[in-house]
């Protein structure tokens, strides 16, 4: 367990203050010699004076910032003293003197005062893969800032392996989870109607920073109940904001697919760059790969994938003669996207492979070499992304030029996108401990312009909060036309996990892997119907229990 904080901070209240007079004193053969001078009482203060000629006198106001009041006496009558003794004194010494006008001038001054450390209200443990690469670096980044921002907190982060999702279920069912984790939508909902989260909405309406519109908001992953029915009747609601339903986390990283081009490849092969609006996925994009692929000198048009939120998911809806399809039909029984057209982009999908112009899995490392991937190796004409190009970037360098560019399109427009989102969730671990507004306060920083702003430096993922989006510095590249996002990530037309299911994980797993017709296993029209049915036979097991999470749902109390 690695703690990114100091638990405790030792530190001292500043004590200010001024101390010290001047008392003269005849001693021994010393001659003093006085003009006119009737002899009355001097008091002098602890003042810093060297010399009786002139006194300065300091009146020190400590608060956050400190005002300093000098007074100066000059004495008109002067006392010629032949041997002057300074004698520090720490309290207040009575001398006679005569002080017949007194002058006062106000000198301010700043005086730093160091302030006592905040007594620490909260101890949050949060669990996270992010503990490497450009995330790892943006997570460290975010709990160094956390600690001295938010001093009063303390963060006791618990790195994650691969097996993350897997151990966090172990935990949630024992009641032994941190209270803090960055979880998926899917696994969020199998939980939430399990009390494995607690609801931060109550807390989030009493902080001033709270505004459900900053952010991107896919549907289903930080709240409940949003959208898995009416679909056609209104477009996907993450362009507006949170609220409204109950909440249990926070955004923190999103992605969203889109294309990267390697200009200088298209360049030397004399293919030009598309543009906008001409890039049809059955004619200018295709001609586009085949141009590009050429087994004989190692080069290819695009890299396919069998997992359908990469690429086919979104091919299939750009074909929909509606795109009103999505993944699972709003009876929560049937898969749907292969309907109305949707079963051609994934036959383009598997052709892709079938006919050269993407590399079989098979050849993927062999291709990618050190490089890590083919894109970064040079290898390869287009590339999907996620949102994250970090690592592409330090895999690249300067070896080639490269960008974001057009995504292929279908007879109604740009194909359109997977957009999701992977949250910060508070679980009902700080409940039982009484520290869900801590919690909260902590969530809203991950989600605050510091963190997100890093994210959008070390680009492992995407930011989520709508001001970073938009600012030049997250437009500017590398890689070339960076802003490209914004405008994806602006549109209305997403297509989503569809995670608001209690059983979402076991129902992805029954159609994610679609690797047989793509390896030549099965043809695409025996794929498609292998897909089909291990995802309707899952729907149907497990139609009760979204019933049953459905009408808890329903049953929730409205947002405070």
């Amino acid at each position: 367990m690695v703690t990114r904080r100091q638990l405790l901070r030792r530190g001292g209240t500043a004590a200010l203050g001024i101390s010290g007079a001047v008392a003269l004193a005849a001693c021994g053969e010393t001659q003093v010699v006085t003009k006119e001078v009737p002899v009355e009482k001097i008091v002098v203060q602890e003042v810093e004076v060297e010399k009786i000629v002139t006194q300065q006198v300091e009146k020190v106001v400590t608060q956050e910032v400190e005002k300093v009041v000098e007074r100066e006496v000059p004495v008109e009558k002067v006392v010629e003293v032949q041997k002057v003794v300074e004698v520090p004194v720490e309290k207040v010494v009575e001398v006679e003197k005569v002080v017949t006008k007194e002058v006062q001038k106000v000198v301010e001054k700043v005086v730093q005062v160091e302030r006592a450390p905040e007594r620490i209200t909260a101890v949050i443990r949060l669990a996270n893969d992010h503990s490497s690469g450009p995330r790892g670096a943006a997570m460290l980044w975010a709990l160094d800032r956390l600690q001295a921002e938010l001093p009063h907190i303390a963060i006791k982060f618990e790195p994650q392996n691969h097996l993350y999702m897997e151990s966090f279920a172990i935990h949630i069912a024992a009641g032994t989870q941190p209270e803090l984790g960055l979880l998926d939508g899917g696994f969020f909902n199998g939980w939430v109607h399990r009390g494995g989260f607690a609801r931060i909405d109550g807390a989030l309406s009493k902080h001033p920073d709270w505004d459900p519109t900053k952010w991107y908001a896919p549907p289903d992953e930080m709240t409940v109940g949003q959208f898995d029915d009416d679909r056609a009747a209104r477009p996907a609601p993450h362009t507006t904001g949170y609220g409204g339903v109950a909440q249990f986390g926070m955004p923190y990283q999103g992605n969203i697919n889109g294309k990267i081009f390697n200009f200088t490849l298209l360049e030397e092969k004399g293919i030009p760059m598309p543009v906008e609006g001409s890039f049809h996925l059955e004619r200018e994009a295709w001609d586009l790969y085949m141009q590009a692929s050429d087994p004989e000198t190692g080069t290819w048009g695009l890299r396919m994938a069998s997992n359908a939120w990469i690429v086919w998911g979104s091919w299939a809806r750009a074909l929909q003669n509606s795109g009103n399809h999505m993944y699972r039909a709003p009876d929560q029984l049937h898969w749907d996207i292969f309907n109305d057209g949707g079963d051609r982009g994934f036959a383009y999908a598997v052709n892709s492979v079938l006919e050269g112009v993407a590399p079989p899995f098979d050849q993927l490392q062999q291709i990618a070499g050190e490089f890590g991937d083919p894109f970064s190796a040079g290898k390869m004409a287009t590339y999907w992304t996620g949102g994250g190009v970090g690592s592409t970037i330090t895999r690249v360098k300067d070896r080639f030029s490269w960008g974001l560019g057009p995504i292929e399109e279908g007879d109604r427009g740009p194909a359109p996108h997977h957009f999701t989102n992977q949250g910060q969730y508070c679980t009902v671990t700080a409940e039982k401990n009484g520290i869900v507004e801590e919690c909260t306060e902590a969530l809203l920083y991950f989600a605050g312009p510091a963190v997100q702003g890093r994210i959008a430096v070390d680009r492992g993922s995407l930011p989520m909060l709508k001001t970073v989006i938009e600012s030049e510095e997250f437009k500017a590249g590398p890689p070339a036309n960076h802003g490209y996002y914004k405008t994806w990530m602006d549109k209305t037309d997403h297509h989503h996990w569809q995670n608001g299911h209690p059983n979402w994980w076991e129902w992805y797993e029954s159609f994610r892997a679609a690797d047989p017709p793509f390896i030549g296993d099965m043809s695409i029209e025996e794929g498609m119907q292998h897909i089909i049915a291990t995802s309707d036979r899952v729907l149907e097991n497990t139609k009760a229990e979204y019933d049953e999470w459905k009408a808890w749902i329903d049953a929730l109390p409205p947002s405070s």
